[in-house]
């Protein structure tokens, strides 16, 4: 949990921009001098098995300094100056670091882009932690052009023992082909098709679809952005095996 002494800090995994701040001129986010600190620090997120409802995981969450604490405008930048690799890697380090403080019986999973997962760097990373306990989610990058060169990447990540999740299943139109390629192991079902589910016809038959593909592909079916009662039942009438989200807790940094 979080030093509740601690008034002065924006709670983790919350925006603390208003409308009026994104109108005004954002401060200069120095990568390489972020590089160079090692400040990045890392918020956990749990994931519940919807049958049992025990923790069976963490996301790992990077939270930067200064104003700008959220990763999107620290992972925009890097990539303008080339850095969005080094970048990554540093919050997989600030995340792994943490793995062992976490239950023995939980995985933890951390975002990486395919080059990245590809990178010398990751394996050397991975290869100082239990990669049994790490999963990594692939985002889909349309930058990289054709994912088959990285089977070889994932196979050999799966025969470490690292599971491979794809993210935002259901929203983007290369979603399948992402599937498709990346064969993962947890799909994660995207938090707009989580969010009013019990009121849509169509998103339970995009979340139904998804678990069923799960289930046949010997996968985990997880849905993000769980935030109501009503959503929870509907994602377990449905057969989705696991969910993420605000009713079961926010993000939060381990204590100190």
């Amino acid at each position: 949990m979080e030093d509740s002494t601690a008034t002065t800090e924006p709670e983790p995994g919350v925006s603390t921009e208003s409308d009026e701040s994104t109108e005004r001129v954002r401060p200069v986010l120095d990568v390489v001098g972020l590089l160079q600190s090692g400040t990045i620090r890392v918020a956990f997120q749990r994931i519940v098995d919807l049958t049992t409802d025990d923790v069976i995981g963490y996301e790992a969450l990077a939270r930067f300094p200064g104003e700008v604490v959220s990763p999107g405008p620290w992972f925009a930048e890097a990539a303008a100056q080339g850095l969005e690799k080094e970048l990554e890697v540093a919050a997989v380090k600030a995340a792994l670091e943490c793995l062992d403080r976490l239950p023995t019986d939980v995985f933890m999973a951390v975002n990486v882009s395919p080059l990245t997962a590809a990178s010398p760097a990751l394996s050397e990373l991975l290869s100082h932690v239990e990669a049994a306990r790490v999963v990594l989610e692939i985002k889909e990058d349309a930058a990289v052009g054709s994912y088959p060169q990285f089977s070889t990447t994932f196979d050999e990540l799966r025969s470490s023992g690292v599971r491979i999740a794809v993210d935002d299943a259901g929203m983007a139109d290369v979603s399948l082909r992402h599937m498709l390629d990346v064969r993962p192991d947890i799909i994660k079902i995207d938090v707009d098709v989580t969010r009013g589910i019990e009121h849509d016809p169509i998103k339970q038959t995009i979340a139904a679809t998804f678990a069923s593909l799960a289930s046949r592909a010997g996968a985990l079916s997880l849905a993000e952005g769980v935030e109501t009662k009503d959503e929870l039942a509907m994602l377990r009438t449905l057969g989705i095996a696991a969910g993420q989200g605000y009713l079961f807790g926010r993000p939060e940094y381990l204590p100190a």
